[in-house]
Formats: structure tokens, sequence, C-alpha cells
């Protein structure tokens, strides 16, 4: 558990007749606009506030005699603001505290104070006596008719500290505000606990004097149960007649009587509402009831949205919503025709994972819109507490169901699509693990059991389209992310981009901009610029930002009524947005040796990457990696190396080179992490161009890992990396040959402008990256490695 440091000045909270002990929480009412911006700000920042009590209405300016020594510091644990004025605050109370002296001049009013915490005294054989005194004259006060909540005596029980004992006493006997105070300002647990123990015995007292009043008519009067239901029939009467009869109790136990809920719901249901109209409705525990009662009422136990499952319909939608995406469309139209042939939506739970700005939200909106359905979304990034899934039990002060179940009320219905987005950013702490609670939200065999802590009582889940978001899967915990389909959304080439910016984007920030439609038009060039120069990612939200922070000026010129700008081009981007904030690498303008083009996926979509090899002669040959390589692109270095060194004679190098030079090889961009084995073949060609000293074809991208025996073995992101080769200007890609079955994912336009070359292992590869380079032996065309094992000398 955190433990908070207590400082040594702390701003003031002066409240009239208000106490709170340490370890308990006061809810407060404010309406002093400097009171609220206080707690507002602490509750904001997790700072403590003092809690002071006035001796008497407070002079200008206050002095420390005005207030009592001894209060309590408090953490701002909830805010509510219900309107200007006025607002809802929890404190919870840390530790006692005494004040010092104030701070002049501060603002808000600020003092120096000392902490006085609890001094451990649970082993003095004297207080533990005390304590079972006490403990007996509240129970004894318990038998004779005072009243306690139910769960009052069970807590206490539990209670070891003395003085925490002493202070929780307190708070159930209910007594003024003087010897609230008092008690606060015993610092000695004995002295503490005896002064509780006075009041219980006054308590006690005053109790058994009432009794022996009421005893000379005790047996006119019929017994105290019996009078209390006589009054209430008697109060139902007169109600009646007043027409001020609450009938909410009957109108509850009607809804639970109609509506088709499981028997065992219905059964606690009227239950607890037969509890209700025995107690006594200015108990505290009335009112917990009665709302755990209206809960269970308001809950879509069988109300639902009828579903439109037209695939027709349904596929145009998502056309009208996004563009591109094909391959996440048919999945989501086969998914909604087993829902239509089966009439049942149990299967694995579709998780939408891409980086930020792909459209995983809006394609959640688009599947609710299609079928008809109400669309619920619910943020999981930064969640730490298993009680926001789950919810509380009811024994907690405060107790409310998880969002699941807060979320379905609020909807009304039992159907909904429900995303929960950002699955990827689920946190854990003592409060317990939330991913390990969404185990059996996500479980279509487990849901339809589903129990909330704060209902408990099953709630069925299965008719609940779940749809999950993330941006990576790495850090979804592996029995949740088994839960799941996993449907990747890759992101945008810049022609996707460029349609979906002029056919959405455009339009929705000229309405945010009140702008009409014909009064700015971009051009293709400086649309395509933009994407290009002023944005890197693989969405379309940063997109979107730089239009509308085009159009905004644009906007303003409109208002100031200065000449109107029609048409955004190319050249005027930089008098809005300024000079360009990134930069493409493009291809090279000519063979040189030592250098190879690669290709690289990047969370933005891909980039091409030229690779440098340069020796320098030394005794002590090293090799060098530099340009922020990670562990497996260094790997591939040195796999790449020993290849090289391996295939030394067939290749007609000169093999004395490796001993007496140094090698550094450098990926430029070095502030930007690199890594993954997919450069491992252009590190090797950079490596050949260099000691064969041949130029590498600067025409030609390359990508593929290399295997020490020469094997390239297929890799991923071919999609991002052949559109950043087009955006180079490149037309020519070597990859490995079981890639070339990815390449139907490339637009149509793409595919066709460039030349694939699929290549199994190092002898195709060497001619089409360095031309007329040619092996000095081999077998079947291909390079075979030399049998370096030293020979066995002979007997002599």
């Amino acid at each position: 558990m955190q433990i908070i440091q207590i400082p040594d000045r702390l701003p003031l909270l002066p409240r009239r007749r208000e106490v709170v002990f340490p370890h308990m929480a006061l809810g407060i009412k404010v309406d002093d606009a400097r009171e609220i911006a206080l707690l507002t700000a602490a509750h904001r920042e997790r700072t403590l506030v003092g809690l002071i009590n006035p001796r008497q209405p407070l002079s200008a300016p206050p002095a420390m005699d005005d207030f009592y020594p001894i209060g309590t510091a408090c953490l701002v644990t909830m805010a509510r603001l219900d309107g200007e004025n006025r607002a809802e605050f929890t404190l919870e109370g840390l530790t006692r505290i005494s004040y010092l002296r104030l701070l002049p001049g501060s603002r808000p009013l600020t003092a120096l104070i000392n902490p006085l915490p609890e001094a451990d005294r649970s082993a003095d054989v004297t207080l533990e006596m005390l304590k079972e005194s006490c403990l007996a004259l509240l129970k004894s006060c318990f038998a004779a008719g005072r009243p306690l909540p139910e769960h009052a005596l069970g807590l206490i029980d539990k209670v070891g500290n003395p003085g925490r004992l002493a202070d929780v006493i307190t708070i159930y006997l209910h007594p003024d505000f003087s010897c609230r105070q008092k008690v606060l300002s015993l610092l000695e647990p004995l002295d503490r606990l005896k002064f509780v123990h006075h009041l219980l015995h006054r308590a006690k007292q005053e109790l058994d004097g009432r009794a022996a009043a009421a005893g000379s008519g005790a047996r006119q009067r019929p017994p105290q149960k019996q009078k209390e239901q006589l009054l209430r029939q008697q109060m139902k009467a007169i109600q009646q007649e007043l027409g001020e009869e609450d009938e909410t109790l009957e109108q509850l136990r009607q809804v639970f009587r109609e509506t088709a809920m499981d028997e065992g719901v219905r059964k606690l249901a009227l239950k607890e509402l037969d509890r209700l109209e025995r107690m006594n409705p200015a108990s505290p525990d009335y009112h917990l009831n009665l709302n755990y009662v209206e809960y269970l009422a308001a809950m879509p136990w069988e109300k639902e949205t009828r579903d439109k499952l037209d695939l027709e319909h349904a596929a145009k939608i998502l056309d009208e919503d996004h563009l591109g995406l094909e391959k996440v469309k048919d999945r989501i139209l086969e998914h909604l025709a087993v829902c239509k042939l089966k009439n049942d939506l149990k299967g694995p739970i579709i998780c939408l994972v891409g980086p930020p700005g792909v459209g995983k939200t809006s394609l959640g909106k688009s599947i609710a819109r299609a079928m008809g359905r109400q669309f619920i979304r619910m943020s999981l990034g930064g969640m730490r507490d298993e009680a926001e899934i789950r919810g509380h039990r009811r024994t907690y002060v405060g107790a409310m169901p998880g969002k699941i179940i807060q979320e379905l009320k609020r909807a009304g219905v039992r159907n909904p699509v429900f995303m929960l987005d950002e699955v990827d950013k689920l946190g854990r702490d003592f409060r317990g693990d939330p991913a390990a609670a969404l185990l059996e939200v996500m479980d279509p065999e487990q849901n339809h059991t589903f129990t909330d802590h704060y209902l408990n009582v099953p709630f069925d889940l299965s008719r609940v389209l779940f749809i999950a978001t993330a941006n990576q899967l790495d850090p979804i915990p592996a029995p949740l992310r088994d839960r799941m389909e996993i449907i990747t959304l890759p992101g945008y080439s810049d022609q996707e981009k460029q349609g979906i910016a002029f056919r959405y984007l455009l339009p929705r920030q000229l309405r945010d901009t009140g702008l009409e439609a014909g009064e700015v038009m971009f051009t293709d060039e400086a649309m395509e610029r933009i994407i290009n120069d002023y944005t890197r990612e693989a969405g379309v939200r940063q997109l979107e930002k730089t239009i509308g922070k085009i159009l905004r000026k644009l906007a303003r010129d409109k208002a100031e009524k200065r000449p109107p700008t029609r048409a955004v081009t190319d050249r005027s981007l930089e008098e809005y947005l300024g000079p360009p904030e990134h930069h493409r690498e493009a291809g090279a303008v000519k063979d040189r040796v030592g250098i190879a083009t690669g290709l690289a996926w990047t969370p933005t979509g891909g980039d091409i990457l030229f690779i440098e090899a340069t020796m320098m002669s030394s005794r002590r040959p090293n090799l060098t990696l530099t340009g922020s390589l990670g562990e497996v692109m260094k790997e591939s270095a040195l796999t790449a190396l020993s290849c090289l060194r391996s295939l030394g004679e067939v290749l007609s190098l000169d093999t004395e080179l490796f001993a007496s030079h140094d090698l550094h090889i450098h990926v430029p961009a070095g502030s930007i992490p690199k890594d993954g084995p997919s450069a491992g073949l252009t590190i090797f060609l950079a490596l050949l161009s260099l000691f064969s000293s041949r130029a590498t074809d600067h025409r030609v991208a390359v990508t593929g890992e290399l295997t020490l025996s020469g094997r390239i073995l297929p890799v991923g992101g071919i999609k991002e990396k052949v559109l950043a080769a087009h955006r180079a200007g490149i037309r020519k890609v070597v990859l490995p040959t079981e890639n070339l079955k990815n390449l139907r994912d490339i637009p149509a336009d793409v595919r066709e402008a460039m030349v694939f070359t699929g290549v199994d292992d190092l002898a195709a590869a060497i001619p089409l990256v360095i031309p007329g380079l040619q092996p000095a032996g081999g077998k079947n065309g291909k390079y075979q490695q030399q049998n370096t094992r030293p020979q066995s000398q002979p007997p002599s």
C-alpha cells in the first residue's frame, strides 16, 4: 500500500463543528468558492489539507488562538461539482496533527504542523481490559435499544488498536461536537479510551432510565415490534387519505413480477423488498438497500434491440465510413454472416490492433450502426483497480457496480456493441489485476453468468458484442489474448490517406471551422505534400489536425473580412504551416561502393534506410556497429559478416582484409532505434560491395533475413516496406520468395509500377544488387561454404 508522506506545512480547511478521525471518511458540502478551489486542487494533485475547527467565527486576519490546536491531515478522495458555487467532497483522515503557527500572508491560509502518529499500545494489559469493558458496554447499549447499523458490531470487534477503537466507537455514539473534539485531542490511547468508556457508561444509564420510566405501562402496551407495525399501517392509511403514499416499493415489486429474469434473481429481489418494508425508513441501511433494489430493477434483463443482419446494408455502411481496410471489412462481414446463420453471437471476440488514428474506434461505431445496435465505449487505459470491472461489494461505504454493469444499465439494452478501448494499456497494483477480471467478461463460454460484486447475481453478457482495441499485442496478457481473434489494421498508404482526407477529413474540418464547402479548395499536390512533409503516421489523426490548422487560419481571414484564399496549393503550404517538419528518405542518385538500400517497417508506415560499411587498417580487427541498433539487428550484422567470411574464396575476395582491417557498419538517423532481422541480407550486400570494390545498384531495395548457410528467410511488414520504396522512387525490390504472396495486400497501382524479385539464397540475390559480380565457384546455382576445420596431421 502506498505510504503518503506528511509535509511540515498544510493549507487549512476551517470547518465549524466537523471532526474527522484518522482512517475514517467524512462527506462535506461546500459552497465557498475559495474552499472549493482548495479542495478541487488537492483532489487533482493528491495533496493533503489540514481540517481545523475554529473556536468561534473567524476574525480577520485569523490568529492561532482562534482554532483548536489538534486537527487531522486529510486526503480528498472524491470531488463532485454541483454548480458554480456548490460541491461535495469526501475527506479521508490520515493522522492527527498539531498546529504550531500560521504562516502570515499565505493564500490559502497555511500553518506549520507536527504529525502525531498513533502509539502502538496493543500489548498493554490495562488497555486491553479497558477495551473489553468498552466493547461489553457497547453491546449492552445495543441490546437496550441503542440504534446501530447491522454491521457495526462486527466491524468494531475487528479493530485491534485501542486508540483507533476509541475513535470508531465515538463515531457510532454520535456525541456532540465538544465530545468529538475532545476525543480527537486526547493523544494517549489510555486517556482516550477512558473518556469513551465514560461516554458509553453515560449512554447506558440514559437507556436504563428510559426503560425504568416506561416499565409501568409495559403491560398495557403491545410489544415494540407490534407497535411499530401498527404505527406503520396507520401512517400508510393516513398517507393514502392525503394522496402522499410512497408507492416506490410496490412499483418495484410489480417490476420484478412482470420482468422476465432468472427465478433466483427474482426471489432475491422480492426478499430484499420484504426486508425493506420491515425496516425503518430513517435507518441508514434503508437507503443503501433501496438503491440496490432499484439497480436490480433498472437492469436490462430482457430488453434488447432487434439485429439488422443485412450483409449488403452492412457492407454499404462500412464502405461509407471507411476507405480501404478491405481485409478488416471482410472479416467483420464474415462475423455478421455467422451471426445471421446461427442466430447466436457466441464466438471469438474481435480485437482490432493497429497504430493510433487508423480507425479502430470508428469501426466499432460502424458495426453498431450496421447492426442497428447501441454503441458503448469504455476506455481501459490506465485502469488499475479490479473493482472497475467487477464492482465493489455492498459492505463497503460508497459501493457501486463495475463499469460494465453501469454502462449496460445506462444503455438500457442487454445486446449493445461494447468497445473495450486500449486493452493493451491496462495496469495492475495492490488493488488487483483488471486484465484477470476481464477473462470472464471476454470468454463466450463463461460470460453468460458474469457476476458483479455489487449485484451479486449472475447477468448474461453473451448477447453483448464485445470489440477490443489495442495499439500493440505484446502488453496484453497471454490468457486474455487467447480469448480474442486478432485483426490487424496495418495503416494507410499515401493514396488511401489522400482519399480519406478529401472524402472525410476536409468536410468535417470545414464544418468544425464554420467554412462552406465551396470556399476552400485543396489541390492534390498540396494534400500529398501535407502527408509527406508535415505528418508521419500510420493513421490520419495528425493529418486531420494539420488540415484543421490551415482552415482555422482561413476562418480568421474570413472573420476579419480579408480577401479570401480559395485554393491551398503546395507552394502556399509554408505560409500556413511553416517549413516541413519531416523528411522522407529518397532513393540514392548514383551507385556507390559499400552502401546498400534496405527497407524497414515503422509504426508510422515504413521507410527506406541506407546501410553503410567501411573499413580501416588495424592490427587488431574489430567490428563497430552504430545507428541505435537493437540486439537482433546487431546479431544480423554478425551473421552477415560470418557468412561473408565463409564465402570469401568462392566470391574471389581478398580474405587477408578480414584479418588486417577494422569494419564499421552504420545505419543513418542514429537517434531513431532500429531492430529486427530483416536487414541481414542488406548488411551482407553492403559488406560484399565493400570487399569486392563493386558498387551496388541504387535503384534496387532489399529486405530479408540471412542465415549463416546463405538462405534468405521471410520477414514481416512487406506492405509498408514496398509502399516506402515506392514513395522514395525505387521501382525494383528484392525480397524472400515466400513473401511474394504478401504482395496481394499492396494497392494495384503500386504493384503494377514496380518489379519484384523473389530470392531463396545469396546466389540469386547478389547479381540483382551488385551487377557483374560472378562467383568463382558454385554448385547448382548455390554458394557452398568452405570447410574451415583444421586438417588432422599425419602420424610422424
